[in-house]
């Protein structure tokens, strides 16, 4: 990740590291990465975006560059502070996009913002059913160290060498725990529906996605709605990333001209 310039570093906090800073961009896409991830996923994002597009990570306590804060065990609490950082960079249309548990706290982030009158542009939420829907993947973040990294290595989101790293993985273990007992005890509350367009995402190859999962999004927003679909299993976006990347850089223009 570049150092963040004097002309935004007012506007950004440790939640917000830079992937594509554009200071002729007109409108700006914020990513919430998923579970056991920081905001590096979107590192090869860059050099796929175009010129008019600013783009930022959401980086949550506990991990990378913010590695030695506690981590968040709230979820309200996270949308709040990650909302809260991202308002000022509403000064231009802002898109959210969230894989998995970050698809979550978008969508929560999007409604936040919206109370707050800010306009989101667009949201976009990949990876993950509709709240509310059951999951198809069992909780695990419950089970022993030993049970939990079996599982963890099933999923393909982590790579091998990390897993088969004690010293690093004992390290990153609290971390990812912690992000896999947000994602499965998130509840969303009652309150009024999402103002801005949202689009759905999934991967043809995900087990834990259907597309009655990924179609009942469209009950949570006034706005329009369309789903989309790429190959690939749940980690689809670390292998077709030019493919998915493209497809959100042309959402984001259709509605910029």
């Amino acid at each position: 990740m570049t150092s963040q310039p004097a002309s935004v570093a007012g506007k950004n906090s440790a939640w917000l590291m830079p992937i594509a800073l554009k200071p002729s961009s007109t409108s700006r896409l914020i990513c919430f990465p998923y579970a056991g991830a920081g905001a590096s996923i979107f590192r090869s994002w860059a050099s796929l975006l175009p010129a008019h597009i600013e783009a930022f990570s959401i980086q949550s306590p506990g991990r990378e560059t913010r590695f030695v804060e506690p981590l968040l065990t709230d979820f309200q609490s996270y949308v709040a502070q990650a909302s809260n950082a991202i308002r000022p960079l509403c000064d231009k249309p802002i898109t959210l996009f969230g894989h998995s548990l970050g698809a979550a706290v978008a969508y929560e982030s999007a409604r936040y913002l919206e109370q707050q009158g800010v306009t989101v542009e667009l949201l976009i939420v990949s990876g993950r059913a509709c709240p509310g829907t059951a999951s198809r993947r069992p909780p695990i973040s419950h089970l022993s160290d030993a049970d939990f990294l079996r599982h963890m290595a099933s999923y393909n989101g982590t790579p091998k060498a990390v897993l088969e790293n004690q010293d690093l993985i004992e390290l990153l273990l609290p971390m990812i725990r912690s992000d896999f007992a947000l994602a499965e005890h998130y509840r969303p509350t009652p309150g009024p529906l999402l103002r801005c367009p949202l689009l759905a995402l999934g991967s043809r190859q995900d087990e834990w996605l259907d597309p009655a999962g990924v179609d009942n999004w469209k009950a949570l927003t006034g706005g329009s709605f369309q789903t989309q679909w790429f190959e690939g299993d749940h980690f689809y976006l670390n292998r077709y990333t030019a493919e998915l990347v493209s497809y959100i850089a042309q959402q984001v223009s259709d509605r910029s001209v």
